[in-house]
C-alpha cells in the first residue's frame, strides 16, 4: 500500500511538472510586450499657446523650424526659385554658399547673413531666394510656445 502511494505522489509531480514546463516553453516562445515610444504631436495650431517674451535666439531647441513642405519642400522651392547668375556661369564659378537666418516667432525670416561666400553673384542670388521665404513653422518649446530660432540653410550652385 505504502508503495502504491509512492506511485501515485510521484505520478501526479512527473504530470504537475510536464505541465509546468510546457507552459515554460509557452513563456520563452511567446513574445513579450515592449514598451511604445511615446512621440509628442506636432501642434497645428499656436492659438492656444501663450506667446514667450522671451527674445533670446536659439541655436538648438527640442523641435526645430521646419519649411511646411519640409526639406524636400525647401529644395524643391530653392530650385524653382534660384536664376544662375549669367556672371557667374559664364565663370564656371560653383560651390556651396551657407547662409544663417533667423526663424522668428509668427515664422517669418529675419537676419539673414552669408556665413561662408563662394561669389559675390552666387551669394546675392541665395539672399535674394531666401528672402522669399514668406513662412516657416517655427521651433517651439517642450510647452508648444515658439522661440526665436538660428537656422542655417546650404545652398549649391552647380552648373
Amino acid at each position: 500500500m505504502k508503495t502504491f502511494r509512492f506511485l501515485i505522489v510521484i505520478l501526479a509531480l512527473v504530470v504537475a511538472g510536464s505541465s509546468m514546463s510546457v507552459d515554460a516553453k509557452k513563456r520563452k516562445t511567446t513574445k513579450r510586450a515592449t514598451k511604445a515610444k511615446v512621440v509628442e504631436p506636432a501642434p497645428t495650431n499656436y492659438d492656444y499657446v501663450q506667446a514667450t517674451t522671451d527674445d533670446k535666439i536659439y541655436e538648438v531647441v527640442k523641435y526645430p523650424p521646419e519649411y511646411p513642405g519640409g526639406t524636400a519642400g525647401l529644395t524643391k522651392f530653392l530650385a524653382d526659385n534660384i536664376q544662375y547668375p549669367k556672371k557667374a556661369e559664364k565663370n564656371g564659378v560653383q560651390g556651396t554658399v551657407i547662409l544663417q537666418f533667423v526663424v522668428e516667432k509668427d515664422g517669418s525670416i529675419s537676419n539673414v547673413k552669408v556665413l561662408r561666400s563662394v561669389d559675390k553673384e552666387l551669394d546675392a542670388e541665395a539672399v535674394r531666394v531666401v528672402k522669399q521665404i514668406t513662412r516657416f513653422v517655427p521651433g517651439y518649446n517642450k510647452d508648444h510656445a515658439p522661440l526665436r530660432m538660428s537656422y542655417t540653410l546650404p545652398v549649391k550652385f552647380k552648373l
